[in-house]
């Protein structure tokens, strides 16, 4: 094939200390390459070589091209055994999975070996094939490993999609804008048609379209799409989601605990656990989210909690956490899911920010692989999906897939944007085929952009541990590198002012603020331009802020402190749709209203940051949380409070109108918060 600027190289890979052996099959697959190839311009192979399995792993750490490894196992290493080993002691074989989860394995065998190297291999390890070592006939391994790309190429149901849509069919169904016609004549908005290009229209079809398949009840190109993506994220099964993923965790919540029962969870988890908890009846034990006071950061429940909980709570069923969270924390999950396994809990990880983790081994073991039941992920944080668009992946045990299957449309709409799912689709194929390198790419650019803020003298970019709350140093935290912290309390700016100037001076939109910290995400669509400009906004706003720098470096505000969890006196269903009433938060004389205390929340009262509930249906309001709440709303601090109804100045609780006393018990795991913030 005649290479091409515009046409991907798939590099492959030859590994053997036999050196004959090596030359004889990189010719023949050369040959092959030029022989057999019919036009077909998706991509080229280029054949490289290796003599030894820890020369080939470096290789492979180095060249994102890397798509495939043909392993001769008799050659692989100076063992020449059917388990050869590199230099760390572990197969060839794991040590390439484990550096790059995406790419195929070839292992060539002696035929009359064969059943014992299948033995060897059933641990588990994907995409691996054994191909007859002696086989003189280049095509045929040429052939396989060109097919295992080229599965890897497709995308089956963006290409229909895009057929489709170039097909150019006349549309008497639904949509109404029928194909954007009814915009692109309007007077009134055809300006919109224009803004939003033609394809998103033509793209925008019904369920009438037999050939794009069925989201509700997928049977061929949506359901191929989805086993495509359960191999590139390492699950046995992968269901795409349209309503991103606040939908998933309530699918799965519903799929397990949709007629009650207890479930142990992250106090700082995302807000759709806890419209789970409402929706199904379900019984939350929140667990006690350790705090950065200094940052306004909190991160991982301590491992010794959610143990004692695990062992406290003998009828809890669930464990639902979040890893990474919102700031890059990732737990330590092997011990965590086996403990959980162990007790008879099922394990859901909410890894709506990672679900680029599988990718990189900087970034792994991501919750499949350490044993997670059920991940739900937001494609559309990190990757290239459009915003909603979620996967689900499982690997449960048990896993009843029917009655998934119907949990999952109960929350699906019949009329699904066909967008949303193409771009799964495209994401998948995308991390399929360059995940490593784009990563690679985004870790070289976050190191640009610490060098450069760092060099500032004012602002700096936050390590782990600088951010770690107290109280995890043993816990084996990490900290995603894709995702920046930034501190500017040596600058007499507050973080939002910053972030209005980035915005109103720069052009610069960031992820979200602390009062003294701001967060960038680094993702696959990061940029060179990108970078410079960003790095030079903070030079020249620290250039200003350095005039009016705080004089004590060390000097700080904290964050205002959450209040520990309070106790919960009634179920959260109950509490939510309970006869109910609004009580002003202040009384008439401006002090703190005496009539909410001991009353029980109706609704979720959320302050961001740090997006954590200090109150949730169910849960008694104390005098801490009357006062973290009176401090938040009428304070300085930039802290936005939702749940509270806001009227004429006053703000206003919905609390239940009866209060059942004695018919609740305390469903947290929570001590008072310790001056250390742990």
């Amino acid at each position: 094939m005649r290479s091409s600027p515009s046409i991907p190289q798939c590099l492959v890979l030859l590994i053997s200390d036999d050196k004959d052996w090596r030359a004889n099959w990189s010719t023949q697959l050369r040959m092959a390459e030029n022989k057999l190839d019919a036009g077909d311009h998706a991509f080229e192979l280029v054949f490289e070589e290796s003599e030894s399995g820890e020369a080939a792993l470096e290789f492979a750490r180095a060249e994102g091209r890397l798509q495939a490894v043909v392993i001769d196992a008799q050659g692989a290493d100076a063992s020449g055994s059917a388990t050869s080993t590199s230099a760390s002691g572990r197969s060839v074989v794991a040590d390439l999975r484990g550096a790059r989860s995406e790419i195929d394995l070839f292992l060539a065998v002696p035929a009359a070996s064969a059943a014992a190297y299948r033995e060897t291999l059933t641990s588990g390890v994907a995409r691996i094939q054994l191909v007859d070592r002696d086989d003189s006939r280049g095509e045929v391994l040429w052939r396989r490993i060109h097919h295992a790309l080229a599965t890897r190429v497709r995308t089956p149901f963006a290409d229909t999609l895009r057929q489709y849509v170039e097909g150019a069919r006349d549309a008497w169904h639904t949509p109404g804008h029928s194909s954007g016609d009814g915009l692109r004549e309007s007077p009134w908005i055809a300006d919109f048609h224009r803004l939003m290009g033609e394809h998103v229209f033509n793209a925008d079809l019904s369920v009438s379209v037999r050939e794009l398949d069925s989201l509700l009840e997928p049977s061929h190109i949506i359901q191929q799409a989805q086993e495509l993506a359960a191999t590139a994220f390492g699950a046995h099964e992968t269901f795409f989601v349209t309503g991103g993923t606040s939908t998933a965790n309530k699918v799965v919540i519903q799929h397990l605990l949709g007629n009650g029962g207890t479930m142990l969870v992250d106090q700082a988890c995302h807000k759709s656990i806890h419209h789970a908890a409402v929706l199904f009846g379900v019984r939350p034990v929140y667990l006690r989210a350790a705090a950065n006071l200094q940052f306004g950061l909190y991160g991982p429940v301590p491992k010794q909690t959610i143990f004692d909980a695990i062992e406290r709570h003998r009828d809890a069923k669930l464990l639902v956490l979040t890893s990474c969270s919102y700031d890059g924390f990732c737990y330590d999950l092997e011990p965590i899911i086996a403990r959980a396994h162990g007790a008879g809990l099922k394990v859901l990880i909410d890894e709506a920010w990672y679900a680029h983790g599988f990718f990189h081994e900087r970034l792994r073991p991501v919750a499949l692989e350490c044993g997670a039941d059920y991940v739900t992920q937001s494609t559309h944080k990190m990757l290239s999906a459009f915003s909603q668009a979620s996967m689900i992946h499982v690997q449960d045990p048990d896993f009843d897939e029917p009655r998934f299957r119907e949990n999952l449309n109960m929350h699906v709409s019949t009329s699904p944007q066909y967008g949303l799912i193409a771009s799964l689709d495209v994401a998948r194929k995308q991390m399929s085929m360059e995940g490593h390198s784009c990563l690679a790419r985004c870790f070289a650019f976050a190191d640009e952009l610490r060098s450069g803020i760092d060099g500032s003298g004012v602002f700096r970019v936050l390590s782990l541990e600088d951010m770690l709350p107290p109280g995890l140093e043993d816990d084996r935290v990490r900290l995603d590198p894709s995702k920046l912290t930034i501190d500017v309390s040596r600058s007499i700016m507050s973080a939002s002012q910053i972030q209005r100037e980035l915005y109103s001076r720069h052009s610069i939109q960031l992820e979200k603020t602390t009062h003294n910290t701001l967060s960038v995400l680094v993702t696959i669509g990061t940029t060179q331009s990108k970078v410079l400009r960003l790095t030079n906004a903070f030079l020249e706003l620290s250039s200003d802020a350095s005039r009016c720098q705080v004089a004590v470096a060390n000097e700080h505000v904290e964050t205002p402190v959450l209040p520990p969890p309070g106790y919960m006196s009634e179920l959260p269903r109950h509490a939510y749709f309970a006869d109910s009433e609004y009580l002003p938060l202040n009384a008439d004389s401006g002090a703190a209203n005496p009539e909410l205390l001991g009353r029980v929340a109706s609704d979720q009262v959320v302050p961001y940051p740090p997006g954590i509930p200090v109150l949730v249906p169910g849960q008694d309001v104390d005098e801490a949380t009357l006062q973290f709440l009176r401090e938040t709303a009428f304070g300085e601090q930039g802290i936005e409070i939702h749940g509270l109804l806001h009227r004429e100045g006053r703000y206003f609780v919905r609390v239940m109108r009866v209060k059942d006393a004695g018919s609740g018990s305390n469903l947290h795991e929570s001590a008072p918060l310790s001056a250390s913030g742990t």
